[in-house]
């Protein structure tokens, strides 16, 4: 099966649920610094299957950074729409101090050009879309809900996660990442 597997879509149908009205009403959710949460004996994410694009592999390790913030998200799930350029933000910070990279993936049965026809609609440039498979993520890292995203270290371990909408572009979530590394 490619695309997202059965669980992640429900999950996904689920965390639709999980956005308070009040969150939309007022246009921000909470800081991701407020809603992580550490994660002690964190899976790998390096065996996690992503594709560009073209369709090419494209290894977690590649990316070289000392934390890695890996964004699970779908074009179609709601409160990952408004969670997103949040995350580009984060990165913009996060690149001009060097200091680590935000990567990412996304879920969709039709496929990368479907994630890059949403980055074109609200004008992210920052990432080129990359596809995960539902059922390699279960499978790898226990994720069956979106948006969730994973703070890795350097080795591709997890060791932080948020698994909610949340705001990444504060300074209290800059200030928490700096922390981490």
């Amino acid at each position: 099966m490619t695309g997202p597997g059965r669980r992640a879509v429900i999950g996904g149908i689920f965390a639709l649920g999980l956005t308070g009205p009040a969150w939309a009403e007022a246009g921000f959710a909470p800081s991701a610094a407020t809603l992580a949460r550490p994660v002690a004996k964190g899976r790998s994410a390096l065996p996690l299957r992503i594709r560009d694009l073209s369709g090419n592999k494209v290894a977690l390790g590649d990316f070289g950074a000392r934390l890695t913030v890996l964004a699970l998200w779908a074009p179609w799930c709601l409160p990952c729409r408004r969670e997103l350029p949040s995350l580009a933000a984060l990165d913009a910070r996060l690149s001009r101090l060097g200091a680590a990279r935000v990567v990412p993936v996304g879920f969709d049965w039709r496929g990368a050009t479907a994630l890059r026809r949403y980055f074109d609609e609200v004008g992210i440039s920052r990432f080129d879309p990359l596809l995960g498979d539902g059922e390699n993520l279960a499978a790898v890292l226990g994720v069956e809900a979106l948006p969730t995203t994973l703070v890795l270290n350097a080795e591709g371990r997890v060791i932080a996660q948020v698994e909610a909408e949340a705001r990444w572009d504060d300074d209290a979530t800059l200030s928490w990442l700096l922390d981490l590394m």
